[in-house]
């Protein structure tokens, strides 16, 4: 069963009726007499809920006690053991369990399988035993699909899945694990398929609502990503998930006062974790707070214990923040921190690029080109990508004269046309701030209309409400004090 289906359960009338009885009479002094499912239920509780182990042992010996032979108390026993690690006790408590064909019992092997990496055996044994259920099989194959998206084992929670939507195409379920496993699996738009269905049904989940954020976020439409937390925050204002996803698309929409009010708050709810530490350390780094996002990342470092999913990022940005100081030697260091958690990706191909920056922000434009120069001979299939990181970083710390002659050189050898106009687009801007006038004005021609966007984003400010298409009119103007016949 998914750990949501259990919380909900958790705050079901039924449950707590079960929990009351059973904590009225411990409290008595007298030993409950109950169901051992329903001590399990209980034990379950107070672990996951409460995170009071001591009281959940309670309940998983009593349920033992009075139900030697049941099933779900020695499960939870096992399962104890193996979350802890402890895989060889856990199996022979599941080896000990005299119902081995038990759903449960079945799952809890699958997992210890799992964790032992023997994949493909677990799901054969799934798979198998599917084939021979006549009741609930629905429920088994969604359970069973689960079993896998917990371990992020997407690829095989598929196969489940695909049989369950064979079986019960329109069941609310079968859309809810399918719309998991995709966003698992990055297919964003397979997956809003399935959310939107989830929708239909019931406009007032919560889970929906998060997943199509998610799925808008990855996909770059941060207005529709919005509008999906605001729906899911009208259904529950508390709702954690919720805000740290809209605290998100605003700091994507580089909205960040806004986005900094929703990190406050989300750390005020959960002041132990990193990531809203980090992410708060971003906006106040953008409202030139240095000092409170130095505390911030600080604060992020000390949480994260050097484990946090976010480990590289969090170094990188304590980097930026010390280079905003200038600190040139701790920047360098946290960059350091950050080389062994660093993957490429297309944003940041390379560390080397981040000392750049950190050179260039300091006055020692030679030193970032000499780093520019070590990404792009690092990264032999995305040389044009790196020198164009390259020339965007010594861009924006105001080297316009060095960026010059790196975005001439990219139009050399960069011959697709929408790259080369955003490269007009920027020689526009350079030249412009190098008092080169007649070359200014070709350049703003030449990034047009490709270029429009990019024009725009670099001259808005120059121009206020002026349209890209007129930006050459009005810099002629400015420069000779007359329209252009």
């Amino acid at each position: 069963m998914r750990l949501d289906d259990d919380l909900k359960y958790f705050e079901s009338e039924e449950f707590k009726a079960i929990l009351t009885a059973y904590e009225a009479q411990r409290d008595a002094g007298s030993q409950p007499y109950m169901d051992s499912d329903e001590l399990t239920d209980i034990a379950e509780y107070y672990s996951m809920v409460l995170h009071d182990e001591e009281r959940a042992e309670a309940a998983i010996a009593l349920a033992l006690q009075l139900h030697p032979d049941a099933v779900d108390p020695q499960v939870y026993r096992a399962r104890q053991f193996m979350q802890a690690g402890e895989l060889e006790i856990a199996e022979e408590l599941c080896n000990a369990i005299e119902d081995q064909e038990h759903r449960e019992v079945l799952f809890l092997r699958a997992e210890l399988l799992i964790r032992q990496e023997h994949v493909e055996e677990a799901a054969t044994i799934l798979l198998q035993t599917s084939y021979n259920i006549n009741e609930d099989s629905d429920y088994f194959l969604y359970d069973s699909a689960y079993i896998f998206v917990d371990y992020h084992i997407y690829e095989q929670a598929l196969v489940f899945a695909n049989h369950l939507e064979q079986m019960a195409p329109d069941w609310y379920k079968t859309w809810q694990v399918m719309a998991d496993i995709q966003l698992g699996l990055n297919n964003y738009n397979i997956a809003l398929k399935y959310i939107e269905r989830m929708l239909d049904v019931d406009p007032f989940s919560t889970e929906a609502w998060n997943w199509r954020a998610e799925a808008y976020c990855e996909l770059g439409q941060y207005s529709e990503a919005l509008n999906s937390t605001e729906y899911a925050l009208a259904v529950d204002t508390q709702n954690e998930r919720a805000v740290q996803l809209k605290a998100w698309v605003l700091l994507q929409q580089e909205r960040y006062p806004e986005a900094l009010q929703l990190y406050e708050k989300l750390i005020e709810w959960n002041p132990d974790n990193e990531q809203n530490w980090l992410y708060a350390s971003y906006c106040l780094l953008d409202e030139d707070r240095v000092e409170e996002a130095l505390a911030a990342i600080e604060k992020a470092e000390t949480l994260a214990e050097g484990m946090s999913p976010e480990q590289a990022v969090i170094y990188e940005q304590h980097a930026q923040i010390l280079s905003r100081r200038g600190d040139v030697k701790g920047a360098l260091e946290n960059l350091d921190k950050a080389q062994n958690f660093f993957q490429p990706d297309a944003e940041v191909l390379d560390l080397d690029l981040l000392r750049a920056r950190v050179e260039a922000e300091n006055n020692q434009p030679d030193l970032a080109l000499a780093f520019i120069e070590k990404a792009y001979h690092h990264h032999e299939d995305e040389k044009l990508v790196v020198y164009f990181q390259g020339a965007l970083t010594l861009f924006e710390c105001g080297y316009y004269d060095l960026a010059q002659k790196m975005l001439l050189e990219l139009l050399e050898h960069d011959t697709l046309p929408r790259h080369q106009a955003d490269y007009y687009a920027y020689l526009a801007y350079c030249t412009m701030m190098l008092k080169q006038s007649e070359q200014t004005l070709d350049y703003l021609q030449r990034a047009m209309p490709l270029g429009e966007e990019k024009l725009r984003e670099l001259f808005s400010e120059e121009f206020p409400n002026v349209q890209p298409a007129e930006y050459y009119d009005y810099y002629y103007y400015r420069i000779n004090g007359h329209w252009p016949q």
